[in-house]
């Protein structure tokens, strides 16, 4: 295992070469990813080169992969639904094309990322179609040209759509990165980092799953579940199950993402030194559901370095299994599998802080609307929500909006999609504030 010192050295310079790699493509840059919430709306746009009018799908195809209109198909709106456990719902979409580019296939190869990406938004544009404020933005293309994803903008080869490729292009679209191992000896291929995706049971390791079943209509394969870490920093778990280990020794019973309990913690997390931003992760992950591939139920530990998850593998004899145990910068964790639950045991040498991926910087806290409401929000703010959340009972009638129709002089708050506690208009306007803002008011390493 590498050192402290060499682990964050290793994470400092994986992280200035993909911002140097985002600069060198033209790739849009931006924080790192915060919650992620609500019907998010995508504007899947179809653009094809002069020089090759071939359509690989019809829009009817598309939209039903990627939006609502397919749920039950096992397209994007499926696995998103269930991975977030409903925190995310595809809806509000749009697909639109197909487009002719004013450019050859050779011409477009020979252009930036960013550049391509934006060709296609621009002939969608002259074709009728802009992209709405808030959307986020898929271009496919009608032959192979470039495949990635960042902040926002997916670019996918429309010849070759799979879920589990692009499901993990929409997750970089919506801000997560690569998931990492602490195997230095692991090279997925000669371009990329060392130990990266080597992560398997993360879809973030994209190029190394355990995808399982036929994918049906979208490709030959399902995509794979997320680690509780990516999870976490999309704001898709619940703050409320998330349980940090104090100095000394401590047991928990975790339950997993897969088939929730709904009583014991689905994350612990134990920290390591004094580095806030430096800590294990301790997950139980079930073959069930979208991880219906992995071999089998396993308790996975993760070293978390400036915002990067590195699975904890044995290196030893070449088994490369993931970890049971480990005594490592001074903590000692100890687990096993118990039917439906996981067995942990922990020695941490401090109690020292730990900032999770949605820590709110100073002067700002949770609004905590519900437990998966990370927006950060002034104090007061916060009081607010809890007065309103208290009093939601005496607002509602029942009306034209349903059961929980507002009484005259409140309006549904709508800090997410479905929150409908009534408050006043400002408080509303406020809530829709802090929504905008809220990615400048999260700590990040």
């Amino acid at each position: 295992m590498r050192t402290h010192r060499t682990r964050r050295t290793g994470a400092r310079a994986t992280a200035l070469l993909a911002a140097v790699l985002l600069l060198l493509l033209g790739l849009p840059q931006g924080a790192g990813a915060v919650q992620v919430r609500g019907y998010t709306g995508w504007s899947v746009l179809m653009c094809k080169v002069s020089d090759n009018t071939s359509e690989p799908h019809t829009a009817a195809w598309l939209r039903n992969f990627f939006t609502d209109s397919g749920a039950g198909t096992g397209g994007m709106y499926d696995y998103f639904n269930s991975v977030s456990a409903g925190a995310v719902q595809i809806r509000n979409s749009n697909t639109a094309g197909w487009y002719t580019l004013p450019y050859t296939l050779a011409q477009e190869q020979g252009r930036d990322r960013w550049t391509r990406f934006q060709d296609c938004v621009a002939a969608a544009r002259a074709g009728g179609y802009t992209v709405p404020a808030g959307h986020r933005t898929v271009v496919v293309t009608n032959v192979g040209i470039d495949w990635w994803g960042a902040n926002g903008a997916v670019y996918l080869d429309g010849s070759g759509l799979g879920s589990v490729s692009v499901a993990h292009e929409m997750l970089h679209g919506y801000g997560l990165g690569h998931s990492f191992s602490n195997d230095t000896g692991y090279r997925n291929a000669p371009w990329s980092q060392p130990g990266e995706y080597d992560d398997p049971w993360d879809e973030m390791s994209a190029a190394n799953v355990y995808s399982s079943g036929t994918g049906g209509t979208y490709g030959n394969a399902k995509p794979a579940g997320l680690a509780a870490y990516h999870l976490d920093k999309l704001g898709w778990v619940d703050h409320s199950r998330v349980a940090v280990a104090p100095a000394g020794w401590s047991s928990y019973t975790l339950t997993s993402f897969q088939s929730d309990d709904g009583t014991h913690p689905q994350l612990l997390r134990v920290p390591i030194g004094t580095d806030p931003f430096h800590y294990y992760t301790v997950e139980f992950t079930r073959k069930l559901g979208y991880s219906a591939g992995i071999p089998n139920d396993v308790v996975l530990i993760h070293e978390i370095v400036n915002g990067t998850p590195y699975l904890q593998r044995t290196l030893d004899g070449g088994a490369r299994l993931p970890v049971t145990s480990l005594n490592a910068n001074g903590d000692s964790i100890t687990t096993s599998v118990n039917g439906a639950t996981a067995n942990v045991t922990v020695y941490s040498a401090t109690s020292a802080a730990v900032y999770g991926p949605n820590t709110c910087t100073a002067g700002y806290v949770w609004r905590d609307g519900d437990n998966r409401d990370y927006t950060c929000v002034t104090p007061a703010t916060r009081s607010q929500a809890a007065a309103d959340n208290a009093a939601r009972f005496s607002r509602w009638v029942s009306g034209p909006y349903g059961p929980h129709t507002c009484v005259n002089g409140y309006v549904w708050r709508e800090g997410w999609p479905g929150d409908d506690v009534c408050v006043t208009p400002a408080t509303r306007s406020q809530a829709a504030a802090d929504n905008a803002a809220a990615p400048s008011r999260v700590l990040h390493p």
